[in-house]
C-alpha cells in the first residue's frame, strides 16, 4: 500500500494536496472567460455575440466526450497518470489561445484570417474541456483513495468548492490580465494559462501515485455505470436546471429589467455555495445522501419561487442565494451515493459517469430555456425551471426502485 493510502489524521487535511490541481485548472478555466468571448471574439474578430457566447460553452462539449473514457482510464492506470494528460491539455490550451491571440497581428486582418482564429480558440476551449473532465475525475478519484470510503463526501466536497472557487479567482485575474493590452487581451491570459499548466505538470512530479485497485471480474462499460448511477444522476441533472439557469441568465434577466448590481447576486451566489459546501458537508455523512440532496432541490424549486413572486432585484438576489445553498450540496450527496453502487476499483467511472448528468443538463439549459423565455417570460422560465428540480426527487426516488439501478439491496 502507498505512502498516500496510508496517511492519518484529518480528513480535510489529506485531501488539500491533490485536491489543489483541481484548483489550478479551474483557475486556468476561469481565465479566459472574461476576454475570450466578449473581447476577443466579438471585439476584436467582430464576430456575432452568440458565437461569442458558443465560444465559452463549447468547453461543456469537450468535458462531456472525454469524460466518457476519464473514469475507464483513471480505473486501469491510476489517477497520477490521467491528471498529468489532463494537466498537459491545460498547457496546450494556453499554448492555443497565444497562438489565436497572435494570429491577426501574424497574418494581417481579413475574412480568412477571423475564421482561423476563431478556429484556433474553439479548439482551445475543447482542450480546456478535456482538462477539467480528466483532473476532476482523478482528483476526486484519488481523494477518495487518500481519505477512504467513509470520508467519499469530503473528498467530493472540496472538488467543488476549489472548482467554484477557482473559476471566480481565474476570472478576476483575467480581468487585470487583459486590461494591459485590451486589443490582444488573450494573450496576457493565454501565457497565465500555459505557465500554470506547466507548473502542476512539474509539481505533480514530487507526488506519489495510488496504484489502480485489481477489479473484480470483468471491467465495467461506460453505459453499466450510467445505469447503476441514474437514480443520483436524475437528481443531480434536475438540480443542474436551476444552477445553470442562474448561471446562464441571471445577468441577462438583470439587464432585461434594468436593475444593477448583477454582480452582488452572482458573488452571493458563489459565497453562499462554498460557505454551504464548507460549513454542512458533514451533514451527508450524518444524515445520509439522499436527504440531503432532496431537501437541497426543494431548496432550489424555493429560491425559482422567489423570481416568480418577487419581481426586484431583491428577489434575484434572494433567489441566487438560495440557489447557491441548495446546488451546494447536491452534487457530494448524490456523487456520495453513486460512488457505492459498486465496488471502489470502478470509482472513477462511477464519478465520471454521474458527472455526466450536470455536463449534460447545463449544456441544454442555454437553448432550452432561452426558447422558453421567449415564447412564455422570465416568470413561466423560472416555474418550469423550478418544477424541474422539485421533480428530482420524484425521478430519483422511482428509477432506484428498478433492478440494476442504484445501491442494490442485499437479502
Amino acid at each position: 500500500m502507498s505512502e498516500e493510502e496510508t496517511l492519518t489524521g484529518s480528513p480535510t487535511l489529506r485531501v488539500m494536496p491533490v485536491v489543489f490541481f483541481n484548483l489550478l485548472v479551474y483557475v486556468v478555466i476561469g481565465l479566459p472567460n472574461a476576454v475570450i468571448g466578449a473581447q476577443f471574439v466579438h471585439q476584436t474578430l467582430g464576430f456575432p455575440t452568440a458565437v461569442a457566447g458558443m465560444t465559452i460553452t463549447l468547453q461543456y462539449l469537450g468535458t462531456f466526450l472525454t469524460r466518457l473514457v476519464a473514469g475507464q482510464l483513471v480505473d486501469h492506470q491510476g489517477p497520477k497518470k490521467i491528471l498529468r494528460y489532463g494537466l498537459i491539455a491545460c498547457t496546450i490550451s494556453g499554448l492555443l489561445m497565444c497562438l489565436a491571440a497572435a494570429i491577426p497581428g501574424l497574418m494581417g486582418m481579413n475574412s480568412a484570417t477571423r475564421y482561423v482564429a476563431l478556429g484556433v480558440a474553439l479548439l482551445s476551449r475543447l482542450f480546456i474541456g478535456w482538462a477539467e473532465s480528466w483532473t476532476a475525475t482523478s482528483v476526486t478519484t484519488w481523494n477518495i483513495r487518500r481519505v477512504g470510503p467513509k470520508h467519499t463526501s469530503v473528498a467530493i466536497s472540496w472538488n467543488g468548492v476549489t472548482s467554484y472557487g477557482g473559476i471566480a479567482l481565474g476570472v478576476i485575474i483575467g480581468k487585470f490580465l487583459g486590461s494591459f493590452m485590451p486589443a490582444i487581451s488573450l494573450m496576457p491570459v493565454g501565457f497565465a494559462a500555459t505557465a500554470m499548466g506547466i507548473f502542476g505538470s512539474a509539481l505533480l512530479c514530487f507526488y506519489t501515485g495510488v496504484k489502480p485497485l485489481p477489479a473484480k471480474g470483468e471491467p465495467m462499460s461506460f453505459f453499466k455505470a450510467l445505469r447503476k448511477v441514474l437514480p443520483y444522476g436524475a437528481a443531480l441533472a434536475a438540480g443542474s436546471f436551476g444552477f445553470g439557469t442562474v448561471n446562464g441568465y441571471l445577468s441577462i434577466y438583470y439587464s432585461a429589467n434594468n436593475w444593477g448590481n448583477v454582480g452582488v447576486a452572482f458573488s452571493t451566489f458563489a459565497i453562499v455555495f462554498v460557505l454551504v459546501r464548507i460549513l454542512f458537508s458533514s451533514q451527508i455523512d450524518k444524515r445520509g445522501g439522499v436527504p440531503v440532496a432532496y431537501v437541497s432541490l426543494v431548496t432550489e424549486a424555493v429560491a425559482m419561487a422567489c423570481f416568480c413572486l418577487i419581481h426586484s432585484s431583491t428577489g434575484g438576489l434572494i433567489g441566487a442565494a438560495l440557489t447557491g445553498a441548495g446546488f451546494s450540496l447536491l452534487f457530494p450527496a448524490m456523487g456520495t451515493m453513486a460512488v457505492q453502487t459498486d465496488g471502489p476499483e470502478f470509482g472513477g467511472i462511477l464519478i465520471a459517469a454521474y458527472s455526466v448528468f450536470t455536463d449534460l443538463t447545463i449544456a441544454i439549459v442555454g437553448p432550452l430555456m432561452g426558447a422558453i423565455q421567449g415564447s412564455l417570460g422570465w416568470s413561466t422560465m423560472f416555474a418550469i425551471v423550478g418544477i424541474l428540480c422539485a421533480s428530482g426527487i420524484f425521478f430519483s426516488s422511482i428509477l432506484s426502485r428498478i433492478p440494476g439501478c442504484g445501491i442494490q439491496k442485499t437479502t
